[in-house]
């Protein structure tokens, strides 16, 4: 995403633990807790220095989603990272955390849950025909995710590349909520986990695992895989 935003005129600065990637052209800083340079510390003195874009390396702590709420409510765009099973769980858990709703209505933008899955190799990778009878009889509750009743899946065979697993590679498999002045509004009276995603999946977004099935369609993962990381979501009947 910085990479994307990253341009000479722009002033990007970063507060990361530990600075993983280094991105030409941005300000990064890395925590050092002996010199007691915390998060919440990093980011109080960036604010000061009026960058365009922040980056935050993790929320983790409520002083710190203080600082962050803040910095976006003066107009800097800001990106982080924290910990919840899915994009639906943020909000509550950042408004446990002490941010007052109506802040969080007026800040949050985008949230994106992401979970990494296994590729399929590309060198031992074979098709083969099954059926959604064939998929229900052995995970069981799934087939009303796919849409046909005969279907082209992929494996891999395993072979000397992929160390004879059948998977080289990884990718992301993502989760999208998007802050509409209707979810702001339910932001606003503190709502539930349930609460958020009914109204999300009202105004189109797709959970992580129907995003998984959507890449076992196209052939680069498999439903095993799949299942390994990420539920059926509940609300679908």
């Amino acid at each position: 995403m910085l990479k994307e935003v990253n341009r000479p005129e722009v002033n990007i600065t970063t507060i990361e633990d530990p600075v993983e990637y280094r991105v030409t052209g941005v300000n990064q800083i890395q925590v050092n807790r002996q010199a007691e340079l915390t998060f919440a510390r990093g980011l109080r003195s960036i604010v000061r220095q009026d960058p365009d874009i922040i980056l935050v390396g993790e929320i983790r702590d409520n002083e710190t989603a203080e600082i962050a709420v803040n910095a976006a409510l003066t107009g800097h765009l800001l990106f982080s990272t924290f910990h919840a099973n899915d994009s639906s769980t943020t909000v509550p858990r950042l408004l446990d955390m002490g941010t007052e709703p109506f802040l969080m209505a007026s800040t949050l933008d985008l949230v994106i849950a992401q979970r990494l899955v296994r590729k399929i190799c590309d060198h031992c990778r074979f098709s083969e025909e099954v059926s959604l009878g064939g998929i229900e009889k052995t995970y069981p509750g799934i087939s009303k995710y796919f849409p046909k009743e005969k279907l082209t899946l992929y494996k891999g065979k395993g072979c000397n590349v992929c160390a004879h697993t059948g998977y080289k590679g990884r990718m992301g498999i993502f989760e999208f909520l998007e802050v509409t002045p209707e979810m702001e509004e339910l932001i606003m009276k503190k709502p539930s986990k349930k609460e958020i995603w009914d109204l999300a999946r009202q105004q189109g977004s797709v959970s992580l695992f129907e995003d998984g099935v959507l890449k076992v369609l196209n052939g680069t993962t498999t439903i095993e895989e799949l299942l390994r990381v990420a539920e059926p979501p509940k609300d679908i009947k």
